[in-house]
Protein backbone atom coordinates (compact mmCIF):
# COMPACT_ATOMS: atom_id res chain seq x y z
CA UNK A 1 0.00 0.00 0.00
CA UNK A 2 1.05 3.53 -0.29
CA UNK A 3 1.34 5.64 2.58
CA UNK A 4 2.19 9.33 2.58
CA UNK A 5 4.94 10.22 5.36
CA UNK A 6 4.86 13.42 6.26
CA UNK A 7 8.46 15.05 7.86
CA UNK A 8 8.41 18.47 10.12
CA UNK A 9 9.76 21.41 8.33
CA UNK A 10 9.17 20.01 4.61
CA UNK A 11 6.68 21.69 2.68
CA UNK A 12 6.23 18.46 0.69
CA UNK A 13 5.42 14.75 1.24
CA UNK A 14 7.06 11.54 0.33
CA UNK A 15 5.64 8.41 -0.85
CA UNK A 16 7.09 5.41 -0.03
CA UNK A 17 6.39 1.56 -0.18
CA UNK A 18 5.64 0.02 2.48
CA UNK A 19 6.78 -3.81 3.21
CA UNK A 20 6.69 -6.13 5.60
CA UNK A 21 10.57 -5.13 6.17
CA UNK A 22 9.75 -1.62 6.59
CA UNK A 23 6.95 -0.99 8.49
CA UNK A 24 7.09 2.25 10.86
CA UNK A 25 5.83 2.20 14.53
CA UNK A 26 2.50 3.33 13.62
CA UNK A 27 1.59 1.09 11.02
CA UNK A 28 2.34 -1.87 13.36
CA UNK A 29 0.16 -0.42 15.67
CA UNK A 30 -2.47 0.27 12.73
CA UNK A 31 -2.32 -3.80 12.15
CA UNK A 32 -2.13 -4.60 16.04
CA UNK A 33 -5.74 -2.20 16.50
CA UNK A 34 -7.08 -4.33 13.62
CA UNK A 35 -6.01 -7.50 15.09
CA UNK A 36 -7.15 -6.71 18.49
CA UNK A 37 -10.52 -5.76 17.23
CA UNK A 38 -13.61 -7.55 18.60
CA UNK A 39 -17.28 -8.21 17.95
CA UNK A 40 -18.73 -7.54 21.52
CA UNK A 41 -17.25 -6.08 24.76
CA UNK A 42 -19.25 -7.54 27.50
CA UNK A 43 -19.16 -5.33 30.47
CA UNK A 44 -20.06 -7.17 33.95
CA UNK A 45 -19.88 -4.39 37.18
CA UNK A 46 -19.03 -6.20 39.93
CA UNK A 47 -20.40 -5.16 43.86
CA UNK A 48 -20.99 -8.03 46.77
CA UNK A 49 -21.93 -11.06 44.29
CA UNK A 50 -19.87 -13.60 45.55
CA UNK A 51 -22.85 -16.06 45.54
CA UNK A 52 -23.92 -15.00 41.65
CA UNK A 53 -20.89 -14.32 40.20
CA UNK A 54 -19.65 -17.77 39.24
CA UNK A 55 -23.26 -19.03 37.71
CA UNK A 56 -23.01 -15.07 35.71
CA UNK A 57 -19.86 -15.75 34.21
CA UNK A 58 -20.15 -19.63 33.45
CA UNK A 59 -23.70 -18.74 31.50
CA UNK A 60 -21.24 -16.82 28.54
CA UNK A 61 -20.83 -19.66 26.22
CA UNK A 62 -18.04 -19.87 23.86
CA UNK A 63 -18.53 -18.91 20.35
CA UNK A 64 -16.88 -17.83 16.91
CA UNK A 65 -17.49 -14.23 18.41
CA UNK A 66 -14.04 -12.02 19.12
CA UNK A 67 -15.28 -11.28 22.43
CA UNK A 68 -14.14 -9.87 25.55
CA UNK A 69 -15.44 -9.99 28.80
CA UNK A 70 -14.58 -6.97 31.30
CA UNK A 71 -15.27 -7.37 34.82
CA UNK A 72 -14.93 -4.46 36.62
CA UNK A 73 -14.89 -5.15 40.37
CA UNK A 74 -15.85 -1.46 41.94
CA UNK A 75 -14.57 -2.30 45.18
CA UNK A 76 -16.39 -5.48 46.85
CA UNK A 77 -15.80 -5.97 50.74
CA UNK A 78 -16.72 -10.01 49.95
CA UNK A 79 -15.32 -12.60 48.32
CA UNK A 80 -16.13 -11.23 44.41
CA UNK A 81 -12.38 -10.46 43.54
CA UNK A 82 -11.53 -13.84 44.80
CA UNK A 83 -14.45 -15.30 42.33
CA UNK A 84 -13.44 -13.25 39.40
CA UNK A 85 -9.92 -14.47 39.66
CA UNK A 86 -10.37 -18.37 39.77
CA UNK A 87 -12.73 -17.78 36.73
CA UNK A 88 -9.88 -15.87 34.49
CA UNK A 89 -7.77 -18.39 35.02
CA UNK A 90 -10.09 -20.88 33.15
CA UNK A 91 -11.60 -18.23 31.01
CA UNK A 92 -9.09 -15.96 28.72
CA UNK A 93 -11.81 -13.82 27.62
CA UNK A 94 -12.46 -12.01 31.07
CA UNK A 95 -10.20 -9.31 31.44
CA UNK A 96 -9.93 -7.96 35.61
CA UNK A 97 -10.59 -4.75 36.86
CA UNK A 98 -10.01 -4.21 40.18
CA UNK A 99 -10.86 -0.19 41.45
CA UNK A 100 -12.46 1.70 44.50
CA UNK A 101 -15.82 1.93 44.94
CA UNK A 102 -17.74 4.33 42.82
CA UNK A 103 -20.99 2.90 41.47
CA UNK A 104 -22.40 1.26 38.91
CA UNK A 105 -22.27 3.92 36.74
CA UNK A 106 -18.47 4.64 37.37
CA UNK A 107 -17.91 1.08 36.95
CA UNK A 108 -19.66 1.02 33.53
CA UNK A 109 -17.81 3.79 32.23
CA UNK A 110 -14.35 2.80 32.94
CA UNK A 111 -15.69 -0.62 30.97
CA UNK A 112 -16.91 1.16 27.95
CA UNK A 113 -13.80 3.51 28.10
CA UNK A 114 -11.85 0.57 27.67
CA UNK A 115 -13.99 -1.59 25.55
CA UNK A 116 -12.66 -3.02 22.09
CA UNK A 117 -15.60 -4.16 20.69
CA UNK A 118 -17.96 -2.97 17.28
CA UNK A 119 -20.48 -3.55 20.14
CA UNK A 120 -21.08 -3.25 23.65
CA UNK A 121 -23.10 -5.59 25.64
CA UNK A 122 -23.98 -5.81 29.48
CA UNK A 123 -24.81 -8.45 32.03
CA UNK A 124 -25.27 -7.76 35.81
CA UNK A 125 -23.44 -10.42 37.97
CA UNK A 126 -26.57 -11.56 39.73
CA UNK A 127 -28.22 -12.20 36.30
CA UNK A 128 -27.19 -14.95 33.68
CA UNK A 129 -27.99 -16.00 30.19
CA UNK A 130 -30.15 -19.10 28.61
CA UNK A 131 -28.23 -19.30 25.47
CA UNK A 132 -26.05 -17.52 23.40
CA UNK A 133 -27.67 -13.67 23.31
CA UNK A 134 -24.41 -11.97 22.10
CA UNK A 135 -24.41 -14.73 19.29
CA UNK A 136 -27.40 -14.43 18.16
CA UNK A 137 -28.22 -10.61 18.68
CA UNK A 138 -24.54 -9.74 17.00
CA UNK A 139 -26.04 -12.03 13.73
CA UNK A 140 -28.81 -10.06 13.68
CA UNK A 141 -26.91 -6.78 13.51
CA UNK A 142 -24.42 -8.13 10.25
CA UNK A 143 -28.32 -8.75 8.77
CA UNK A 144 -29.58 -5.11 9.08
CA UNK A 145 -25.71 -3.80 8.27
CA UNK A 146 -25.02 -2.65 11.59
CA UNK A 147 -27.96 -1.31 13.59
CA UNK A 148 -27.48 1.55 16.69
CA UNK A 149 -28.93 -1.11 19.18
CA UNK A 150 -30.26 -4.34 18.69
CA UNK A 151 -32.75 -5.20 21.93
CA UNK A 152 -34.11 -8.24 22.44
CA UNK A 153 -37.01 -9.39 25.16
CA UNK A 154 -35.37 -11.47 28.42
CA UNK A 155 -37.20 -13.42 31.20
CA UNK A 156 -37.97 -12.05 34.44
CA UNK A 157 -36.89 -15.20 37.02
CA UNK A 158 -37.40 -15.83 40.57
CA UNK A 159 -35.01 -15.05 43.24
CA UNK A 160 -35.46 -18.49 44.89
CA UNK A 161 -36.67 -20.58 41.81
CA UNK A 162 -34.85 -20.44 38.65
CA UNK A 163 -37.59 -22.65 36.56
CA UNK A 164 -40.37 -20.18 37.73
CA UNK A 165 -39.87 -17.45 35.15
CA UNK A 166 -41.55 -14.81 32.73
CA UNK A 167 -41.77 -13.00 29.53
CA UNK A 168 -41.03 -9.44 30.09
CA UNK A 169 -43.58 -6.91 29.72
CA UNK A 170 -42.83 -5.76 26.30
CA UNK A 171 -42.56 -9.09 25.05
CA UNK A 172 -45.05 -9.62 22.13
CA UNK A 173 -45.85 -6.05 21.91
CA UNK A 174 -43.42 -4.45 19.84
CA UNK A 175 -43.73 -5.29 15.94
CA UNK A 176 -41.49 -8.00 15.06
CA UNK A 177 -39.94 -7.33 11.24
CA UNK A 178 -36.82 -7.40 9.40
CA UNK A 179 -36.29 -3.38 9.11
CA UNK A 180 -34.90 -1.34 11.45
CA UNK A 181 -36.86 1.43 13.25
CA UNK A 182 -36.54 4.60 15.53
CA UNK A 183 -38.29 5.07 18.89
CA UNK A 184 -41.12 6.67 17.60
CA UNK A 185 -42.23 4.02 15.89
CA UNK A 186 -42.09 1.94 19.07
CA UNK A 187 -42.18 3.70 21.51
CA UNK A 188 -43.58 1.07 24.29
CA UNK A 189 -39.63 0.47 24.54
CA UNK A 190 -39.41 3.26 27.05
CA UNK A 191 -42.75 2.55 29.31
CA UNK A 192 -41.35 -0.77 30.91
CA UNK A 193 -38.05 -1.92 32.90
CA UNK A 194 -35.06 -0.05 31.53
CA UNK A 195 -33.38 -3.27 30.75
CA UNK A 196 -30.21 -2.02 29.36
CA UNK A 197 -28.37 -5.24 29.26
CA UNK A 198 -31.01 -6.71 27.02
CA UNK A 199 -29.14 -5.12 24.21
CA UNK A 200 -26.01 -4.58 22.57
CA UNK A 201 -24.76 -1.30 21.64
CA UNK A 202 -22.51 0.14 18.70
CA UNK A 203 -19.94 1.75 20.49
CA UNK A 204 -19.19 3.80 17.41
CA UNK A 205 -22.73 5.48 18.23
CA UNK A 206 -22.16 5.54 22.10
CA UNK A 207 -19.09 7.66 21.60
CA UNK A 208 -20.49 9.84 18.84
CA UNK A 209 -23.15 10.73 21.20
CA UNK A 210 -20.72 10.94 24.06
CA UNK A 211 -23.42 8.87 25.82
CA UNK A 212 -21.97 7.82 29.67
CA UNK A 213 -23.55 6.71 32.83
CA UNK A 214 -23.99 9.46 35.37
CA UNK A 215 -21.90 8.51 38.34
CA UNK A 216 -23.62 8.33 41.70
CA UNK A 217 -22.69 6.16 44.74
CA UNK A 218 -24.45 2.88 44.20
CA UNK A 219 -26.48 1.46 41.54
CA UNK A 220 -28.68 4.94 41.91
CA UNK A 221 -31.18 4.40 38.96
CA UNK A 222 -28.41 5.44 36.39
CA UNK A 223 -30.02 3.03 33.70
CA UNK A 224 -33.13 5.03 33.32
CA UNK A 225 -31.10 8.38 31.52
CA UNK A 226 -28.72 5.82 30.05
CA UNK A 227 -31.89 4.59 28.66
CA UNK A 228 -33.09 7.55 27.02
CA UNK A 229 -29.81 8.80 25.97
CA UNK A 230 -29.13 5.72 24.03
CA UNK A 231 -33.35 5.00 22.38
CA UNK A 232 -33.78 8.31 21.95
CA UNK A 233 -30.61 9.02 19.66
CA UNK A 234 -30.23 5.85 18.27
CA UNK A 235 -30.99 5.98 14.09
CA UNK A 236 -31.57 2.38 14.06
CA UNK A 237 -33.07 -0.38 16.22
CA UNK A 238 -33.91 -3.43 15.69
CA UNK A 239 -35.48 -6.01 17.98
CA UNK A 240 -36.36 -9.82 18.59
CA UNK A 241 -38.73 -11.26 20.56
CA UNK A 242 -36.28 -14.24 21.27
CA UNK A 243 -35.45 -13.88 25.15
CA UNK A 244 -31.39 -15.06 26.59
CA UNK A 245 -31.17 -12.09 29.25
CA UNK A 246 -32.67 -13.66 32.73
CA UNK A 247 -33.17 -11.24 35.57
CA UNK A 248 -33.49 -11.75 39.07
CA UNK A 249 -36.28 -10.08 40.22
CA UNK A 250 -36.09 -8.53 44.16
CA UNK A 251 -32.99 -9.73 44.93
CA UNK A 252 -32.42 -8.66 48.71
CA UNK A 253 -29.40 -6.34 48.33
CA UNK A 254 -29.91 -5.54 44.64
CA UNK A 255 -30.21 -2.29 43.05
CA UNK A 256 -33.75 -3.19 42.35
CA UNK A 257 -34.40 -3.79 46.62
CA UNK A 258 -36.22 -0.92 48.28
CA UNK A 259 -34.41 2.28 48.33
CA UNK A 260 -32.94 3.85 50.94
CA UNK A 261 -32.94 7.46 49.49
CA UNK A 262 -36.35 8.71 47.82
CA UNK A 263 -34.26 11.45 45.98
CA UNK A 264 -32.83 8.78 44.02
CA UNK A 265 -35.87 8.04 41.56
CA UNK A 266 -36.77 11.57 41.78
CA UNK A 267 -33.58 12.70 40.26
CA UNK A 268 -33.17 10.43 37.65
CA UNK A 269 -36.54 11.09 36.22
CA UNK A 270 -35.65 14.90 36.32
CA UNK A 271 -32.25 14.35 34.60
CA UNK A 272 -34.17 11.89 31.87
CA UNK A 273 -36.59 15.10 31.35
CA UNK A 274 -33.81 17.26 30.76
CA UNK A 275 -32.08 15.03 28.35
CA UNK A 276 -35.70 14.57 26.25
CA UNK A 277 -35.76 18.02 25.92
CA UNK A 278 -31.66 18.47 24.64
CA UNK A 279 -32.55 15.80 22.17
CA UNK A 280 -35.44 17.51 21.07
CA UNK A 281 -38.12 14.90 21.34
CA UNK A 282 -41.42 16.16 20.19
CA UNK A 283 -43.30 12.81 19.61
CA UNK A 284 -46.96 12.95 21.68
CA UNK A 285 -46.21 9.15 22.90
CA UNK A 286 -43.13 9.18 24.48
CA UNK A 287 -43.71 12.38 26.29
CA UNK A 288 -47.00 10.62 27.82
CA UNK A 289 -44.88 7.10 28.49
CA UNK A 290 -42.21 10.01 30.57
CA UNK A 291 -45.46 11.27 32.21
CA UNK A 292 -46.31 7.63 33.21
CA UNK A 293 -42.46 7.16 34.55
CA UNK A 294 -43.12 10.46 36.72
CA UNK A 295 -46.20 8.83 38.46
CA UNK A 296 -44.50 5.05 38.26
CA UNK A 297 -40.99 7.40 40.36
CA UNK A 298 -42.95 9.49 42.61
CA UNK A 299 -44.73 6.65 43.86
CA UNK A 300 -41.70 4.65 43.96
CA UNK A 301 -39.96 7.34 46.08
CA UNK A 302 -43.00 6.89 48.37
CA UNK A 303 -41.85 3.81 49.62
CA UNK A 304 -37.98 4.87 50.29
CA UNK A 305 -36.66 4.33 54.03
CA UNK A 306 -36.49 7.77 54.27
CA UNK A 307 -39.83 8.75 52.99
CA UNK A 308 -41.45 9.85 56.27
CA UNK A 309 -39.58 12.13 57.58
CA UNK A 310 -38.96 13.98 54.10
CA UNK A 311 -42.78 13.64 52.67
CA UNK A 312 -43.03 17.77 52.64
CA UNK A 313 -39.87 17.54 50.28
CA UNK A 314 -41.60 14.83 47.83
CA UNK A 315 -44.00 17.10 47.68
CA UNK A 316 -42.15 20.04 46.23
CA UNK A 317 -40.41 17.22 43.87
CA UNK A 318 -44.08 16.03 42.78
CA UNK A 319 -44.87 19.80 41.84
CA UNK A 320 -41.99 20.66 40.26
CA UNK A 321 -41.78 17.33 38.41
CA UNK A 322 -45.39 17.71 37.15
CA UNK A 323 -45.10 21.02 35.74
CA UNK A 324 -42.64 19.84 33.35
CA UNK A 325 -45.37 18.56 31.46
CA UNK A 326 -48.75 19.36 29.37
CA UNK A 327 -51.89 17.75 31.82
CA UNK A 328 -53.02 16.46 28.79
CA UNK A 329 -49.60 13.96 28.63
CA UNK A 330 -50.81 12.67 32.46
CA UNK A 331 -54.74 12.69 30.72
CA UNK A 332 -52.99 10.56 28.18
CA UNK A 333 -50.77 8.13 30.98
CA UNK A 334 -53.35 6.33 32.22
CA UNK A 335 -53.45 3.98 29.49
CA UNK A 336 -49.89 2.77 30.65
CA UNK A 337 -51.05 2.75 34.01
CA UNK A 338 -52.07 -1.19 33.11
Amino acid sequence: MDVKVASKGYKHQNKRRITKHSRTYSDRYYVMELLLFMDVSILIPIYNVEDYLAKCLRSIPHNDLKMELICINDGSTDESISVLKKAAQDDKRIIVINKQNEGYGAALNQGIQQAKGRYIGIIEPDDYLDGDMFSALFSYAQALDFPDIVKSAYWSVDETDDSNRKLCGFYGRIQVSQHVFRIEDEPLLLRYHPSIWSAIYKKEFLDAQDIHFKQVPGAGWVDNPFLIETLCQAETIAYTDKAFYCYRENRTGSSTDIIADFHIPLDRWIESTKALKRIGVDNKRIWDIHAYRCIYNLNVARHARNYSENKAEWLIYAKQMVKQLHPSNFIRAIRYLK
